[in-house]
């Protein structure tokens, strides 16, 4: 698997990554399409990033990071989606290690919102702790 930085566009096939997220209930995905279109966020201020991970040639998942609407010093852990055909293969664990590895040397706090049982397993797989505040419900101690 390979991870690259998503920067000026989004990867062509990213419409079926988007087409699997949002038949399965996903909206953020979608979030992330319309946000990308419109300008308002293409995870460009410092700090930020946006990263795909690719199975061949073949858009596995993506994954961004962005600073926190809430907390002026936290970063935020933000449209993370694997399809599922990745699952179970390590590409969302190796995509999280990815942002993770560029973020951390920062020294920020880094939060997340993962409101389903699954997600909230694994990203304290990942080491975050349950903290239900400030609209997150996980936070990755500095």
């Amino acid at each position: 698997m390979r991870i690259d930085a998503i920067i000026s566009e989004l990867p062509a096939d990213f419409e079926r990554l988007r087409e699997e997220a949002a038949a399965e209930g996903f909206i953020h995905i979608d979030r992330l399409w319309e946000e990308w279109q419109s300008g308002t966020n293409r995870f460009e201020r410092p700090g930020e990033r946006l990263l795909g991970i690719w199975s061949d040639t073949e858009l596995a998942g993506v994954g961004g990071v962005t600073l926190d609407y809430v907390l002026p010093d936290a970063l935020r852990m933000r449209r993370f989606y694997v399809r599922p055909a990745f699952r179970r293969l390590g590409a969302g664990r190796l995509l999280a290690q990815a942002l993770l590895a560029e973020i951390r040397p920062l020294g920020k706090t880094i939060v997340l919102h993962a409101p389903y049982p699954a997600s909230a397993r694994f990203w304290e797989a990942m080491g975050f702790a349950a903290d239900d505040r400030d609209g997150h419900t996980h936070r990755l101690p500095v």
